[in-house]
């Protein structure tokens, strides 16, 4: 819980608060490790526990940023002031996107999405999509209809909000997807012509491979 009021930045918050002798010039790079051990703390996978320990520093910090507007002016010194501005600034926009993760099931809106390896590392390839956007619409459709793609918190998914992930692990960009996704979801004759050779693709691979 207290991995963030333990660094640097936040010893000389403190010293600052206790009227010790300014170090105004180790606050930059006392700021750029507040900022890494921040990034680190993303990589926790569990976003309820980063959330309270972003909210406990923000507490911490914000009655350190109190108490020192009650100091005269002889004693403040306006580069802490701004870094404690700017530290705040920056845990407010880290809890706001955590947030955001929760509520679209730990995808931030308007983050890519970054597929990576068991070893947590990005893989050495770049995925391109080589079908058509019908064709994504359409296998993405088959697959949640099949109940084959949800999310780990339970949320309710949509189609548009599977293809809207799915364009990301592609680096694509589906343009009027609602008109497109409209025209697949309304066929009278051959509903399923993507999934219908991908069946017929996969018997030619099974027959190749027996041959």
């Amino acid at each position: 819980m207290k991995t963030l009021i333990e660094t640097p930045l936040f010893n000389f918050f403190a010293s600052y608060l206790n009227g010790s002798e300014p170090v105004e010039g180790e606050l930059p790079a006392a700021y750029d490790h507040f900022v890494t051990s921040l990034a680190e703390l993303s990589q926790d996978g569990e976003l309820t526990g980063q959330l309270r320990r972003l909210n406990y520093t923000k507490i911490e910090l914000a009655f350190i940023q109190q108490t020192c507007n009650g100091m005269t002016e002889t004693h403040r010194h306006v580069l802490y002031d701004v870094f404690l501005s700017k530290t705040l600034a920056l845990l407010d926009a880290e809890v706001e996107m955590i947030k955001e993760m929760l509520r679209y099931g730990g995808v931030p809106a308007g983050f890519k999405a970054e597929t990576v390896s068991g070893s947590g590392k990005r893989p050495a390839v770049t995925l391109t999509w080589n079908g058509t956007d019908s064709d994504l619409i359409e296998l993405v459709a088959a697959l949640m209809a099949a109940g084959a793609i949800g999310t780990a918190e339970g949320r309710v998914l949509k189609v548009v909000d599977v293809i809207r992930i799915f364009e990301e692990v592609f680096h694509l960009k589906i343009n009027a997807l609602y008109t497109k996704r409209g025209k697949v979801f309304d066929r009278c004759t051959d509903t399923t012509p993507f999934i219908d050779s991908l069946r017929k693709s996969y018997n030619r691979m099974l027959d190749e491979r027996l041959a």
